[in-house]
Parts: structure tokens; sequence; C-alpha cells
């Protein structure tokens, strides 16, 4: 299946952009004549060798299409109508309509790329694997991000894998053993999509691992903990409904070991065994925070800390531990970014909320065609400075960030010599939106939920005692567990609606929905309560954009905020929501559209009439003449709180137990709470998805009961 690349001179820059992404899921080769040139061969005969050997060409058209391009399409449709079959893909740029010469290939798949760019080069490479049923990664992600919403999905996912493994992929065989050609197929576009054809295992360093002597061993088991065997493992799920398979035989039932089908994870703790420090090296480890704060980072900081010194004083390691300042900015100026973390200082601060390391967010990390710099610009200097571990302490985009900076480390390293330091690198989850998959609950969340509904009650207090309609926005980039779990602690009825982003709501609907609230109750004056989250957007936002629109309301949105809700929409037109962070733009139109929107809505009589077709209004145009609206934003305020008791010993347990593993080995990992026990996640698990609120689940639904909503506001 090597591919040949069949293109002018002048389109090479464009071409070997996308030979780059080829290679990632052409394992066999990809022929670009510039990389190929030999000087003991002619122009003609290194050509003619290579179409013989090449199973795909690839032919990009740009504005001139030379003579040489020709020959090579010829040859390459002589061989293929000869009855040696070959792919073929072509690829306009710059132009509409294929050359002339090309017509014979009119009925195979092609593209048009007007402006050739990295990002273009990405997503022509993305098609060619597509065309070729081939899964795609880019720096050891998948292209698409978003594979995965709920955990259980995906433990369904990899038991169907099972079924159809043990029948080595014969489709009959599946089908008599439960499989479906519907799941055959949802599972073969899971694989093209990214996901892993097996459920993957924790990587482990083995090649230079220590087992600990018996005096030792007994001194480790008093300072640190009784080690864990290497067969303790967690299984991914606990109800019986998962340990079971259902074949087609009268629907019967057999029982399943999940152990056996590999469906597990390590269990976290002490090993029997050391990898760091290697002989003669002094071990030195790097931590870092990324994204937005939460209650319990430093808190996690100083279990690491706390933890390293521990095993150096032990005798095992001469020690050196870094932070870096502001997250992977650190980069930036990466020696000017480092500072020695020792435990008396990160105790001192260990109950505190914020980051002592400070933090930031990277989008070029995010957006894949921007991201292979970005990696060179972190793994170079980590090499450079001889770092053996790095802790990264952050969200869904950060999870994403670590198995893409390990990757990459691996073919860093390749490159400099088999001699060449290992580098470890160790994901602790970090989030207020608790997005991140195969996490319980993220440290910090309880504490900001905790605050949340705090908020939520005083506001409460707010609009009753000075009647006015309060919409409070809280975190929530791609899922609303803050807000339903601020408003399900709150009390009955008194928040009269919760927005957030799994769930469909329009403005029409929400307004009708606060009018009959609002117009049903004893106030000489309207009040109501709105708690949304940050990305709740409304299917109808664009009447709030478009001018021209028959429903078009003016709520003076600025071009920044009307062209964030046009790339939202267009997002979710295509059925994706928001990559990474919801950005400043986006979150405040959003505001803005729900607050202002609501106000012109139920203050305009002709279009509070068109609401009264669906809800009841008993009072006046005088009555909601008197309607007032003001926002809350207490984001800030949540996530910069001191953590609560069970925070601070959640991040410490966290940062203690990606120490423990660390240092034995292991990398790649994700240290997460699931089930009862501490666990190692592959990150190659985390990275498939961000977890969200099933809609249809009985969480959502004591969620809407507590508010008194409709299920369906659109």
């Amino acid at each position: 299946m090597k591919a040949f690349l069949c293109h002018c001179s002048a389109d090479s820059e464009f071409v070997l952009e996308v030979a780059k992404y080829l290679r990632l899921f052409i394992d066999e080769g990809v022929f670009c004549y510039e990389e190929y040139q030999r000087a003991n061969k002619s122009f003609l005969q290194t050509i003619n060798d290579e179409l013989k050997e090449c199973g795909v060409m690839i032919i990009f058209a740009g504005e001139k299409f030379t003579d040489y391009q020709r020959v090579e399409a010829d040859t390459a449709l002589h061989i293929h109508q000869s009855g040696n079959t070959r792919h073929f893909y072509t690829c306009l740029l710059g132009r509409k309509e294929i050359p002339s010469e090309l017509n014979l290939l009119r009925t195979f798949p092609r593209r048009t790329v007007m402006k050739p760019n990295k990002k273009e080069a990405l997503s022509v490479a993305a098609d060619i694997a597509k065309k070729l049923d081939r899964p795609f990664f880019v720096d050891g992600l998948p292209l698409n991000p978003h594979l995965f919403d709920y955990e259980k999905d995906i433990i369904n996912h990899f038991k169907k894998v099972n079924i159809l493994r043990s029948c080595s992929f014969d489709n009959e065989k599946a089908n008599e053993l439960g499989l479906s050609n519907e799941d055959i197929q949802k599972i073969h576009k899971k694989w093209l999509d990214g996901c892993p054809t097996k459920w993957p295992e924790v990587v482990c360093w083995k090649d230079k691992r220590k087992r600990l002597k018996k005096e030792k061993s007994e001194k480790w088991k008093s300072e640190v903990g009784e080690p864990r065997d290497k067969d303790a493992v967690v299984v991914a799920a606990a109800l019986s409904g998962y340990h079971y398979t259902t074949c087609n035989d009268d629907n019967k039932k057999e029982l399943e070991c999940m152990i056996k089908l590999g469906l597990y994870f390590p269990e976290a703790g002490p090993r029997k065994f050391i990898y760091f420090p290697q002989e003669g090296h002094v071990l030195r480890v790097a931590i870092l925070v990324s994204g937005g704060i939460a209650p319990g980072i430093n808190a996690v900081i100083d279990g690491i800390v706390q933890r390293h010194h521990s095993y150096a004083e032990m005798g095992h390691c001469k020690l050196e531990v870094c932070g870096l300042k502001n997250g992977f900015q650190a980069f930036d100026h990466f020696i000017g970014a480092q500072f020695p973390l020792d435990p008396i200082y990160t105790s001192s601060h260990a109950n505190e909320g914020g980051s002592i390391l400070g933090t930031s967010r990277v989008d070029e990390l995010i957006e894949a065609s921007k991201r292979q710099e970005t990696l060179e610009s972190i793994v170079a200097p980590l090499y450079s400075n001889h770092f053996d571990i790095l802790y990264i302490i952050g969200g869904d985009g950060s999870m994403k960030a670590a198995h893409a900076i390990w990757t990459f480390a691996q073919e860093y390293a390749a490159k400099k010599g088999k001699n060449e330091r290992k580098l470890s690198v160790i994901a602790i989850p970090k989030t207020m939106d608790n997005d991140v998959l195969w996490v319980w609950q993220a440290f910090g969340f309880r504490s900001a939920v905790e605050k949340a509904r705090e908020v939520i009650e005083h506001l409460i207090t707010e609009v009753e005692a000075n009647p006015r309609l309060c919409v409070a926005q809280l975190f929530g980039s791609d899922s609303g567990f803050v807000v339903s779990h601020a408003v399900l602690a709150t009390r009955t009825k008194q928040c009269d609606v919760a927005l957030i982003p799994e769930v469909k709501f329009t403005m029409k609907k929400l307004a009708a929905h606060m009018m009959e609230k609002m117009s049903g109750r004893p106030e000489l004056i309207p009040r109501g309560l709105v708690v949304m989250a940050e990305a709740a957007i409304p299917l109808d936002a664009m009447d709030f954009i478009n001018e021209k629109s028959p429903n078009y309301v003016d709520i003076d949105l600025s071009e920044s905020e009307k062209e964030a809700i046009r790339d939202f929409d267009a997002l979710r037109n295509k059925g994706l929501p928001i990559q990474g962070q919801t950005n400043d733009a986006l979150r405040s139109a959003g505001l803005k559209i729900v607050s202002r929107g609501l106000h012109e809505l139920l203050r305009d009589p002709n279009r509070r009439k068109e609401l009264r077709t669906e809800m009841t209004d008993h009072r006046p145009q005088s009555y909601w003449n008197k309607l007032r609206t003001f926002t809350n934003e207490p984001r800030h305020l949540l996530r910069a709180i001191p953590p609560s008791c069970t925070d601070i010993i959640t991040g410490n347990r966290l940062g203690t137990l990606a120490v423990d593993n660390a240092i034995a080995g292991y990398t790649d990992f994700m240290i997460s709470q699931w089930l009862t026990e501490y666990v190692l996640v592959p990150l190659e698990l985390v990275i498939l998805g961000r977890k969200r609120i099933p809609k249809t689940g009985i969480f959502w639904k004591s969620t809407i009961s507590k508010t008194g909503q409709p299920a369906k506001l659109f």
C-alpha cells in the first residue's frame, strides 16, 4: 500500500506537508521525488520503479499540470487497467476543474483545496485515510476527539470488539454470538475515527527495572506502604449487567470474566520494584499545571513533592524537583521558568486555593496542524535538561497534551539513539467541569459545587427581596455537571431553569416557560432565576446575529461575540462539540443571548403575544414593563476558593500515588479514583472523548424535577 505523490515542483511545500501526515498511517512508505532523488538513476527510471511498487496514486493538480505528471498518471492508470489494482486520489490545488489529461480519473475520489496551507494539508491526509479505510492519528491522538461521552459506552464498545476478535473477525460467526451487522459497522467506524483496536494497557519501562532487596523491602513497607501485587487490578465496571453477554440461542446470557477480557485497570500504589533513578543519574522531576485553577492543586503538588522526598530519604536516589511556572508557557523561557520545590514550602501552601506554580492555556496543543512545533519546543528542553519524569496537572485538553508529549518523546528519543534517557509523562486530572473520562469526581469539583450552591441560594434571596430576573453563569464548556449538581442541591423550584450544553433549548421556548413561571408569582414585579453553563447556547442563537432574520433581536453583541456564535453554530451543525475550553467571546455572547434575549422577548408585547400560544400569561403589559434583568458570573470565585478537607486529601492522595507508579517505571497514564479504588488509566482511553451528562438519565431528570422546567425546551 505504498503511496506515490504525483505533483509539480511548484506545489512541493504543500505536498511535503501532506506527506508528513500520510506517513502516520501508511507504514509501507510514501514516495515523494524530492526526498528520494538518486544520483545513480535517471528521473524516469526512478519514477517507473516506484510506480510498480505503489498501490496508492495521489495526484496533486495545481495551476500548472506538467508533462511529467501526465506521464506518471498515465503509467499508473496503465498498471491499474492491466489488473494490478491501484487506489487513485486527486487533490485540486487552487482550481475547481480537473485537468483534461485526468479525465479518466473523474470517477475516483478527489478534493479541492483553494488555499493550500498546513491546516488543509492535515485535512487532505485525513480524507485520504478515510478513503483507504485506515485510522488516522496525529501525535498519538485520534483526529476525532469526541468518540465517546460516557465510560459505559466505551466498555460496551470493547466488549463487542472482544466478541469480534474471538471469532477472527468473521462477521457470520459474530452474528451467531449476538453481534449485529450494525454493531460491526459501528466498531469499524470507531476504529477509523481513532479508537484503539483493543483495550490499551498501561506502559511500563522494564528494561532496567530493579527489584528491592529484602532488607530494603521491609523498610519500604513501613515507610511507604504495602507494595501492590503485579496482578492487582480493578475491573472497569461493577454492575452485573456488564459481566454478561447475550447469545442468540433463546436470548441466553452467559457469564463473562472482565479480567479475562482485559477490561480492567492496574491498582495504583507502591511497587516491589523501581525504575528511577537509573544508575549514576540524579532523578530530575518537573511539575506543571495547565488550564484554569481548581481548589486542591497545591495539595496535589505537595503530595508529589513529599512522596519523592520520602523515596530519596530512603536512599534510593539523589533528587531534584522543579516547578515549571505558568504551565506550558514555561517552555518559552525554560531556564527562567524552573524553580526548586522543597517539602517545607509545598506543605505550607497545601491547604490554599490557587496554584503556587501558576497556570496557563496553550491552544496550539489542541489544533493538530500546529501541534508538532509546540511539542518539539516542549520535549527538546526536557531532554536537554535531563528530566526523567514530567507531571501534568490539568483537564481534558491537558490529558490529550500529556499523551501527545509522551508519544512525541518516544520518536524524539529514538532519533537521539538507544542510550537516550527515557522521559515518563504522568497525568493528574483537574477540571471544574468534571468532564474527564474515567474520573468519578475530579478534585476541586465538590468544593466548587458547594460554593456554587451557596451563591445560588444568595441570588435567590436577592431576587426575592428585590424582584428581578437573574441569569447566573457557571462552568460547563461541554458538560453541565457543575450546574446540575449545584441546582440539585438548592431548595425545590427556587431555580426556574438549569441550562446545560447537553440539552437543547430555544430562546422562544425558554421565554415562554419563564413568562408562565414569573406571571404566576404573587409579587407585583417580575422575578426569576436561570442558572446556565458557559456553553449552553440556544438552537436559535443565530436570530440574535442575523439582522435579515424575521426573528432578529438586537442585543448589542460585539463583532467578536457574533463571530464566536457563528463558529459555534457551524460546529453544532456538523454534530461537533467545542474542543478545549470555551473562549471568552462565546462565553459572554451566550450570557448576553440568554439574559438580554429573555429581557427583550418578555418586555415586547408583540413577541410575548407569540409566546402566549404555548404558555399562560396572567399579567398586563404594565407588569412586564417593570422587568429588570441582571447577570452574575461567579466562575472565578468558585475556582479560587480554598479546597475542602475532602479535596485536600484527594489531591494529596493523587499526587502520592502518581509518584509511587512513576518511580516504578509506569508512564503515559492518568492517576484516578475509579469505583472504590485508585487506578492507573492508560491515556489512550482518557483521550477518547469528554464525559457528559446523559440527558435521558435519572440524574438529569432529578435536576429538572427540582426546577420544574419542561423536559423539552425546543
